[in-house]
């Protein structure tokens, strides 16, 4: 199998991958116990929250050992977000399965091919979206919004004002980790 710089794999699973991007990895380790040619190796990722999904894909024996090459195709219909992962050998001749590794792949989203996407997180979004509330310029057609789990279709001002309050903190909490000033502020006190 030729390879140049692009092609050439890693000898372990990524943790993060842009849809959309090839990527590839050999597990030539696992050859050593599990002969390709009477075992198979396989991969399972699964994404929780919101928006459920699923991946599934096959390494393939080549030169002695498991290679996984994934196109752009493939991990261009992967929905971002972090996945739960497992590897599993199973013996071909009955279908015996064993767990051989796991761990969490990061999916990033596809932003050369993919539709304009917004970033920000859940916090910020709330933030801005109470914000328009608060000056008047809501989303039109808007009806309700899902707060914390709570479906609201009106709020009155004392309440709006608490989720604001609310959400400003978290996103402020965002900002000082990710400027990596950890999640709180001391404060500095003289005593006289």
């Amino acid at each position: 199998m030729a390879r140049d710089g692009f092609d050439a794999p890693l000898s372990v699973e990524p943790k993060v991958v842009r849809a959309g991007d090839f990527t590839a990895w050999r597990r030539d380790d696992l050859a050593q116990d599990f002969s390709p040619a009477d075992f198979t190796l396989s991969y399972v990722g699964t994404l929780a929250g919101d928006a459920p999904a699923r991946i599934a894909f096959t390494a393939a024996a080549v030169e002695g050992g498991f290679f996984v090459r994934l196109g752009a195709d493939e991990t261009g219909a992967w929905t971002p977000g972090v996945y739960q992962w497992a590897a599993f050998i199973t013996r071909d001749r009955d279908g015996a399965r064993k767990s051989v590794g796991g761990g969490r792949l990061k999916v990033l989203p596809d932003l050369a091919n993919g539709a304009p996407q917004d970033l920000r997180s859940h916090n910020r979004r709330m933030l801005a979206q109470i914000e328009a509330l608060l000056e008047g310029r809501a989303l039109s057609g808007v009806a309700s919004y899902e707060i914390a789990g709570r479906k609201l279709t009106r709020l009155s001002p004392k309440e709006l004002a608490e989720w604001h309050t609310h959400y400003r903190k978290l996103v402020k909490s965002e900002e000082r980790r990710r400027k990596g000033r950890g999640a709180h502020r001391l404060a500095k006190v003289e005593f006289s």
